[in-house]
């Protein structure tokens, strides 16, 4: 038995430089942490979140809070799903919660699927229309719960997949059928942020031109919602005069709907009676 004092050496190997082998691999250093990626409030005040998954090459899994304290948190996403989105390539804002109700974006497809959260069978249900692959995509949806619908960000690369059409569109939640969205707002290249008002009657939404980003240029729009549910009397309440740069971003309604807010940079937030 060795003493104390005594240290082993391994002899050591000489190799080319960039050659030699670490017990440090890619996958060790990749698996080594969950990503966090989003955070929303489901029933019972129960927080749900999504998690991307190194082990699971990379899967992102919505989980919900445990109902005790000190227990699991439990998945709400069944295998053979993974919620992300890739609209404008960054993707964010892939899933939405109201209630027990949860409509996501499905990576592989880029459909958008609802789930039940209380109820037993939690099978995510396709609720946009199959166009063979992942070329329709859709992101940052908020519910219309006047209309009973979800506006969402939509990405079409149907047309071009160099030059995607980018609309405002109202995918129905009480149809029976799959039906194809209503486009509530388009004519621009890019839009983000749709938010609705405490009311159901006006729509805000980010919208931004070539060659511009959003951080260089863009408006703040307002639409009134119609008793048919469209978009009409569009108006542009920040960013629209030529000789000012202005890139508001991130529209927030107050409680009662009377002031809108938005981030007019990282330092500034501009508030707006409406």
């Amino acid at each position: 038995m060795a003493s104390a004092s005594e240290v082993v050496v391994k002899d050591k190997i000489t190799a080319p430089y960039g050659s030699w082998k670490s017990p440090i691999t890619a996958d060790l250093v990749s698996g080594a942490e969950k990503r966090l990626e989003g955070l929303a409030v489901g029933p019972h005040n129960r927080l749900i979140w999504l998690e991307s998954r190194p082990s699971e090459s990379g899967r992102a899994v919505l989980v919900r809070e445990s109902e005790k304290p000190g227990d699991e948190p439990t998945d709400i996403t069944p295998k053979g799903f993974s919620v992300r989105t890739t609209v404008q390539e960054y993707g964010g804002g892939a899933f939405g919660v109201s209630g027990d109700l949860l409509i996501f974006s499905n990576y592989d497809d880029q459909r958008l699927y609802k789930q039940f959260l209380n109820s037993r069978d939690s099978t995510p249900i396709p609720i946009t229309p199959d166009y063979g692959g992942p070329v329709v995509r859709y992101a940052d949806g908020v519910f219309d719960s006047k209309f009973t619908r979800y506006i969402a960000v939509r990405e079409d690369h149907r047309g071009s997949g160099v030059h995607p059409t980018t609309e405002i569109v109202a995918i129905g939640l009480h149809e029976e059928n799959i039906q194809e969205p209503t486009v509530l707002v388009s004519g621009d290249d890019f839009y983000a942020f749709p938010r609705v008002d405490p009311k159901g009657e006006r729509l805000a939404w980010i919208e931004w031109s070539h060659p511009n980003m959003h951080w260089d240029k863009a408006e703040l729009c307002i639409g009134y919602i119609s008793e048919n549910g469209d978009v009409d009397m569009r108006i542009s309440v920040a960013g629209a005069d030529s000789s000012l740069v202005e890139s508001p971003t991130e529209p927030k309604w107050s409680s009662k709907g009377k002031r809108i807010s938005s981030a007019a940079s990282a330092a500034s937030t501009t508030n707006l009676d409406i």
